[in-house]
Formats: structure tokens, sequence, C-alpha cells
């Protein structure tokens, strides 16, 4: 029977974890550069053009924009959705609208694990846990789910039939038998017949050119393919990773815009969604697979053996590493799933069944206590979710990018041993002996291959123990934060709760002294420990400093002591040993900052550095300036050293200026800020003002959102436009353009309508076709 022609084009969107499992936050990651991480870099390359993908005309202006999630199949990580929900919520929010328009989001596994080698327990609890988090997200159950790296077995296709997964996407050669790619097929439970997943193989030369070779594609030439390959009918699937579409490949999102929105409707060619073809046209043929992934030639062996499959990135290396470190992953999940098989009858009612549905408490769909009261049996709580903490991470150190890269000591494969760390940390806190001396003695067969780095225990105790976060280091953290930015305790650092019983600050000269003591409540566990510290801070950025757990009896005596002996001048020594001995035995400095905070005060002191250099400066600028005015009027190319000193004297003062007005959007207020960049163009030079670029990106953009709910104040926005430009600075357009879009097709949307005359005259300045 003959299928109608239809094309449907999967993203596949994900990004490997990285959290820091201890803090639940994103450390900054140098690679990513300028960007703080990778998903910030990527979101800004792919997840928000997608969204708002551009069409544009010959004169380069916008025609449309497009969000390709409506025409797209899709799925997203569920860690990365919760990403874009906190980091780029109106990305997240075209990406839920897409789906509600056109349908085609599917699930995926909560964590990234190769399926086929997991546990058949942990299989059903990821494909519970991805079926929870899309319910939660889109609002509708999942019909069809993206297995990770589409690895797939029996097994598998086995627990998604028996969850009410309807269909999965597939490599062509992931078949048992032959296959037309264009028609879907229909695996069978073969103890249930009557339930099966129906399976869609996507069509591999297509697929391969849109991963590898779209930068040198148009959107008349993919379409091209696309006819030439369908054109006996059926559905053209073609599945690629997600980020193809403009990270990968830059401006993939515009070339999928065109092509899916604008030219696929001129040739006739039916853009559809693997979802709705499948509800049209249901498979009859049956078909088998054999154990596989898209991305390995030798089944699933890329996650488990030196099977030869690599990034190829550097020559002459092995993946030797890849079975010692499931391995020692191994002797994790087997200690965590016994001591939660153990103590976890103690206070769950049915531990397996709490697991399952501790995901509602992870996507805040359900509070912690109202799921202890459905599940904990015990008075107090924080075993129970102590121990599913454990099993948490038990899950995600499987993930799959641990083993798909080149090297043990990678960001990814160091990741998944960050999550084992905090399963056996689990452990340690409700007063199980954790394997780890087994797991590292099975973790020191690996090896690495970059020169340095040594085996599995030194990666280990190089990457894995630095990044661990307790509540002593929290305290730390706290007075770090109190002595060299100057700020009380937060209320919320990491994962804890604070609450400051006492603290306080003194000075005597450069050297300056606080203590404290204070509570912290872990947030996933309700664990809650009460600690005192003390800490000196002896000028610079060195800070020595103790931590211990609060005593209600002796500490009032040793605050009083240490207080009183600093306040009478007694040595720095004294001091220190004071704070040691009264206050340790876990000590502190600078290293003891949680992560990404240590960068932020080398950060600080850099400013300050540079503050006091860019003062040098502009008191040199300053003295020298009708000189440097004469040079200039002359015509003279001023050699760097003396351009050096202007650049930074005058951006220092345009940034000044654009901050002193408080965010106005009266040009008026900018007269000494206009005089400021009029200098430096006679001058000669170039400023690079970064604050009051970020400064008026806000302020344009305010000014945007001001004129189309009003158009009266299309003016104000074009005058700060034209102010902007007049400093040498050069708003972000993106947004702006996008605000104004929306507005003008908002007013379009009824017969004849056109848009206010005003609000015409700012899209042109924008470059938006009306």
């Amino acid at each position: 029977m003959s299928l109608p022609p239809a094309l449907a084009l999967h993203g596949h969107f994900y990004q490997p974890p990285r959290e820091n499992p201890w803090t639940e936050e994103v450390p900054r990651e140098p690679s990513a550069a300028p960007f703080h991480d990778w998903n910030e870099r990527i979101a800004l390359e792919c997840y928000r053009p997608n969204a708002f993908a551009r069409v544009l005309d010959e004169r380069g202006r916008v025609v449309s924009i497009v969000n390709n999630y409506e025409h797209l199949s899709f799925d997203f990580g569920p860690t990365l959705l919760s990403w874009l929900d906190e980091h780029e919520p109106e990305a997240y929010r075209r990406v839920l609208e897409a789906d509600r328009r056109g349908g085609g989001a599917i699930a995926q596994t909560y964590f990234h694990v190769i399926l086929p080698l997991a546990t058949e327990r942990d299989v059903r609890t990821q494909v519970r846990w991805g079926l929870a988090e899309f319910s939660h997200r889109f609002g509708r159950r999942a019909e069809g789910m993206w297995l990770p790296e589409t690895a797939v077995n029996d097994m598998v296709l086995r627990v998604l039939a028996e969850e009410g997964v309807s269909f999965t996407v597939l490599a062509p050669t992931q078949a048992a038998g032959r296959i037309d790619t264009h028609r879907p097929y229909r695996w069978s439970h073969p103890e249930q017949p009557a339930r099966g997943v129906n399976l869609v193989f996507y069509d591999g030369g297509l697929a391969h050119a849109v991963a590898f070779e779209l930068k040198s594609l148009t959107s008349q030439a993919f379409l091209d393919r696309v006819q030439a390959t369908s054109s006996a009918g059926g559905l053209l699937a073609v599945a690629a990773d997600g980020e193809t579409f403009g990270h990968h490949h830059h401006w993939g999102d515009r070339l999928i815009a065109y092509a899916l929105a604008v030219e696929a409707p001129k040739r006739g060619i039916e853009v559809t969604n693997i979802a709705n073809f499948l509800r049209d046209n249901p498979p009859i043929e049956p078909m088998d697979v054999v154990e596989s992934a898209w991305s390995c030639a030798h089944g699933v062996g890329r996650w488990k053996e030196d099977c030869g499959c690599s990034t190829g990135s550097q020559g002459g290396w092995n993946q030797r590493w890849r079975a010692p470190l499931r391995a020692a992953l191994d002797v994790v999940r087997d200690a965590v799933d016994e001591v939660f098989e153990r103590r976890g009858r103690e206070v769950l009612r049915d531990p397996w069944a709490a697991r399952d549905e501790y995901v509602q408490v992870l996507l805040g769909a359900e509070t912690t206590e109202a799921f202890a009261a459905r599940h904990v049996i015990a008075e107090n709580p924080v075993v129970a979710l102590t121990l599913l903490e454990a099993q948490r991470h038990s899950l995600a150190m499987y993930t799959s990018c641990g083993w798909f890269f080149d090297d043990l000591a990678g960001l990814e494969a160091v990741q998944v041993l960050r999550y084992a760390a905090r399963a056996m940390d689990c452990l340690q806190e409700v007063g199980e002996e954790p394997p780890l001396s087994q797991f590292l003695d099975v973790l020191a067969t690996a090896q690495s291959n970059v020169v340095g780095e040594g085996d599995g225990r030194d990666v280990w105790v190089r990457h894995v123990v630095p990044a661990r976060v307790d509540a002593e280091r929290v305290v730390a953290h706290l007075a770090l934060i109190e002595l060299l930015e100057g700020r009380e305790p937060a209320k919320r650092v990491a994962m804890y709760d604070v609450e400051v019983a006492a603290h306080g600050v003194r000075h005597r000269g450069a050297l300056s002294l606080c203590w404290g003591r204070v509570s912290l409540t872990h947030r996933r566990t309700g664990r809650r420990s009460s600690h005192v510290y003390a800490a000196l801070h002896l000028g610079g950025l060195e800070v020595l400093g103790a931590t211990r757990r609060a005593n209600g009896e002796q500490d009032p005596a040793v605050l009083t002591w240490l207080q009183q002996c600093f306040a009478e001048g007694a040595p720095v020594t004294t001091l220190l040993r004071l704070v040691s001995d009264g206050f340790g035995p876990r000590e502190f400095g600078l290293r003891s900052a949680l992560p990404d905070a240590a960068d932020q005060f080398l950060h600080g002191a850099a400013r300050d550095l540079a503050d006091r250099l860019a003062g040098a400066y502009s008191r040199l600028f300053s003295d020298n300036r009708p000189m440097l005015a004469t040079l200039a009027a002359a015509g003279y190319q001023l050699p760097p050293e003396l351009r050096a000193p202007a650049e930074l004297a005058l951006a220092r003062r345009l940034e000044e200026e654009v901050a002193a007005q408080g965010g106005s959007l009266d040009p008026a207020d900018y007269t000494l800020a206009l005089a400021v960049a009029a200098e430096a163009e006679a001058s000669g030079v170039v400023l690079n003002a970064p604050q009051a670029q970020a400064t008026f990106d806000r302020l344009f953009l305010t000014a945007v959102g001001q004129a189309v709910r009003d158009p009266r104040a299309v003016h104000q926005a074009l005058g700060v436009l034209h102010l902007a430009r007049r400093l040498g600075l050069h708003p972000d357009l993106c947004r702006p353009q996008e605000v104004v879009w929306e507005a003008i097709t908002a007013g379009g949307a009824e017969a004849d309508a056109q848009p206010d005359p005003e609000l015409r005259r700012l899209a042109d300045a924008l470059g938006v076709a009306t």
C-alpha cells in the first residue's frame, strides 16, 4: 500500500550535564569562553536562534521570524530543558508553544544513559522519569520517546511497550531485517502481542548530509535532495542532533526556517512530525532490532570497551579506560542498591516505587513534605531522602557522555565520576561505609591518554575531590565572603539553607577577623547541622580559618576569648593558633571557596587592581591631555604606548557617565557621555566599554517594549538607538526585532489590519520588513 509523501525532520536537543552534583549549579567552563559555560554558549548559538529563526530578504531585512520547533519533530534532554527554563525562559516558552501548535515533541529518558547496558529496573525508572518530566512540562502524555544514542535492544523495547510509549526513532542499521525507511514498522512484545512499539527508521544518507554537510547546503539544495529521496512517497524521516542547526553549523537555524516554513510549501512538500504521521499511517509490517546505537559501529561497544569508535580528535589515543570506568561505577551502583534495599525497607513503604515517584520532587511538582507523607514511614524523613538522593546520582553516573569522548580526564568522564562521589557521600551520610577503596582500585586500572593525568585514581584526586561540597565547606565559604567581599552570610548557599545565630567582623589595621555560628539545612535531604567558625584575613587573598560542629557549652567561651585577644592586640601567630585550636579541625583558605567562587574572588581582586591602574592612566591622560589633543589635531597617529592611556581613561569615563544616569531614556541626560565619545573620536581612539554596551542593550529593549505597547513612544526608542550610536555603542537588535515582529504579526492577525505607522517606522529602523 502506497503512503503519502511527507518530510519529518527530527532534532535531538541535548547537552551533557554540567552541574556540580553538590551545588547543582553549572561552574564556569573556560573552554566555552567568552561565555560562562557551554550551556550558555550553545543556547545563544542554537536553542534561542531556533526559537526565533530569521528569514531574510535580498536586502538582509527580516521578513519573518519562525519558531523552528513548530516545524520539527524534536526531543529535549530533561536536564537541558530544566536549564533552559531557568536561564533562557523565552526560548523555553517557544519550545512549549511549538508543541502546543504542532505536537512535534517526544520524550527522552531522564538521564542520557545507554539503556541496553543498564539493569531493567534502572531502564524502567529512566523511562518513567522521562515520561513524568515530559508530562510536567508539556502538559500531555508523550506518544514517543527518543532513546539516548538510539541505543536499543529487545529489553528496552519491552519496557517502552509496558510503559505505554508508542514509538521511537532508530537508524536504518538497527533493523534486524531489510527495511524501506519510508514506511514505519512494528515491534511486538514477545509475551503480550497486543503491546508493541512503532519503529521509524530515519534515512541514513540524508541524515548524514544534514549532520556533516549542512554548512555547504542551501535551503533549496536540501529540499532538492529531499525530493529526490522521497519520490516514491511515504515518510522521509531525517534525524540529527538539534545542535546541528546553529551550533555545529552556523546559520543552520535560518536554513531550516526557510526550507520548512517557506520553500517546502512552495514545492508542495508536506512538512509533518513523526507523531502526526504515525497517527494517520499506523504500521502493519513487523520488524525486530539488533542491539545497537546510531553512533557506534560495534553495537554498544563505545560505552563499555575500546571498540575503535571515537571522535578521532587525537591520533594515537586509545579508549581502554572505558571498561574499568564502567566496572568501577558498577561497584558504586551495587553498593547503593544493596543499602537501598536493606535500609530502604526501614524508612519507605515501597523503596523502588518511591524511587520511581521521586522525580515529582525533582520537578517541583510535589513538595518534599507531600512526598514524604505518601512514601516515608520513618518519623524523620532525612534517611529516606538521602537514600533517594544516592539513587538519583547512581542513575546519573551512567550518562553516556562519560564514554563517548576520547579520554578519562575529559569533562564528561569527570562529570560521571563526580556523580559517583556524590552517591557515595550519601551512603556515608546515613552511616554506611561507601565502597571507596574497591572503587578506586578498579578505577586505577584505567589510564588517561593525557600526559600528566595519570590513572583513574589520579584523575579522581585531581578533578573529583576538589569539587566536593559538604556543610563545612559551605561554612568556610560564608567566612570567605564576609572577609573578602564584606557581605553578610547569605540565606541560601549551594544546596543549603543558612540560619545565622551569631556572626561578627572586627578590623585591626590590615588584619581582619570574622566569626560566627550557623545552622545549615540541606534542601534535598533535610539534613541539619550547626557549626561555628572563625577566620583571619591577613591581606590580599590570604585567609586562614577553621570550622567545626557547634558545641553549646564550649562555644561562647571560645568565641569571647578569641575576640578579646584580637582586641587586645595579640600577635597573628597567637590568633592563628586560637583559630585552629578553638574552631578546628577543619581548616580552610581560599581553596575552600565554592566552585566558581574562587574565580570570582580572583576576578574581584583583578578588578580592584585594574581600577587602580585605570586611575593612574586617567591621571596621566588628564595631565597630558593638551599635548595629546594637539597631536591628534595634527593628524599624528598615536603609538600604542600613548593610545592605551587615552583608551583606558576615556572608556572609564564613558562607563561612569552612562552609569551615573541610572537607566534614563532621555538623551539630554547623556551630554557628558557624548562629550567623552566626541573626544575619543577626535583623538582617534576606539573605546571598549562593555558595561555601557550592556546598559544600552537593556535600555533599548526597554524602550522598544514601551513603544510596541504605545506607538507614541516610538520616537523615544529611536532616540535611544541614535544616542547609542553617537556614543560608539551598537545595541543588540535581535531581541528588539523579535518584540517588534510579534507586535506586527499580532496586529496583522485580523483581515487587512495594518501595523501602526509609528510602529512601522520603528520596524524599518530595526531592519524588519513590514
